[in-house]
């Protein structure tokens, strides 16, 4: 499941892993992995520090943004 499309979109166009994310916020690649994915809580001022270390020319708002019609058609 993926969870912050725009996130992940642009991992992808900065050529940045989860690995070396992980490594620049000196937490474990698995633990960032589970909070990417939606199985564990990415919270406020981890979303801020990911913004800030990895894209600061873009707004938090729009990496983290879910779709709220896929929430609704899943039943979350």
């Amino acid at each position: 499941m993926t969870v912050y499309n725009n996130l992940r979109a642009e991992m992808a166009r900065h050529h940045l892993t989860i690995q070396s994310m992980a490594a620049g916020l000196k937490m474990n690649r698995d633990t960032l992995s589970r909070k990417l994915s939606g199985k564990s809580p990415l919270y406020l001022d981890e979303a801020f520090k990911i913004q800030r270390m990895f894209f600061p020319d873009l707004d938090v708002s729009y990496l983290f943004r879910q779709d709220v019609n896929d929430d609704v058609r899943k039943g979350a």
